[in-house]
């Protein structure tokens, strides 16, 4: 089984995990590296003095050649969705956290879901009703009621 390894640190670049949970964590000489299973889902941020990106990925359980090159992470990923205004940023991470909120776990969610997703951040309709349409496309949660409305405002 091959690990998925994700640079983490406070520096420049700046690497932080947005969500995911790792099975261990290395300490480098470069700072904490997260160390993920195949299949997991992964939110990660980077930003450098001119430029910030989230990227969420799907590990995968060998390194493929095809598969997209994120930096900081080794080995290649299957890359779902690459925001880099401050405000797609900003409702990513919101997205990350209603889902928490609300019951829903992020890395039971499809990856149409992400991509889906990604598409919808570009276009001009409010965010709480593209959000209820994709949402409702996946299983719901137990108990977890469509609270979707306040979602990513």
């Amino acid at each position: 089984m091959t690990l998925t390894a994700v640079q983490l640190r406070e520096s420049r670049p700046a690497c932080a995990l947005v969500y995911g949970v790792p099975v261990a964590m290395a300490a480098t000489r470069r700072g904490p590296v997260a160390l993920f299973r195949p299949g997991a889902l992964v939110a990660y941020g980077l930003q450098s003095a001119a430029r910030r990106r989230l990227f969420v990925f799907r590990t995968l359980v060998v390194d493929d050649r095809l598969a997209a090159s994120v930096p900081g992470v080794h080995p290649r990923v299957q890359l779902l969705l690459d925001v880099h205004t401050p405000d797609r940023i900003r409702r990513m991470r919101r997205l990350f956290a209603f889902l928490d909120r609300h019951g829903w776990s992020p890395a039971d969610l499809s990856d149409g879901f992400y991509c889906r997703v990604g598409c919808a951040l570009g276009g001009r309709l409010p965010n709480h009703t593209i959000l209820v349409a994709l949402l409702r496309q996946e299983r719901a949660p137990a108990g977890a009621g469509l609270l979707l409305a306040r979602a990513i405002p």
